[in-house]
């Protein structure tokens, strides 16, 4: 199961808690609700503090949707890991 809640949102941001597993599904439903306040944000900020365990295929979906625009925020340092790989687009802070 994973939640996406809006905890903060100005004219500029909106900062979104991410929480559970990033799996099956619930990879396109992030990947959706991230498209979505990037059109409508000039950064969106995804708190990861309560996410558990990211799949393969939200790596890659995280790594394809990267752009100075969406950063994440509190991210476990396993899953920071995971994500920093070749990708410099997506800033990540632990």
């Amino acid at each position: 199961m994973l939640r996406i809640t809006e905890i903060s949102e100005s004219a500029d941001s909106v900062t979104l808690k991410v929480e559970g597993r990033i799996v099956s599904e619930w990879v396109t439903v992030l990947e959706q609700e991230c498209l979505k306040w990037l059109r409508a944000k000039p950064e969106v900020l995804l708190d990861f503090s309560e996410v558990m365990f990211i799949e393969p295929n939200g790596v890659a979906m995280l790594k394809r949707i990267a752009s100075p625009n969406l950063r994440l925020i509190n991210c476990p340092t396993l899953i920071a890991e995971m994500l920093n790989g070749n990708n410099n687009q997506l800033t990540i802070t632990l």
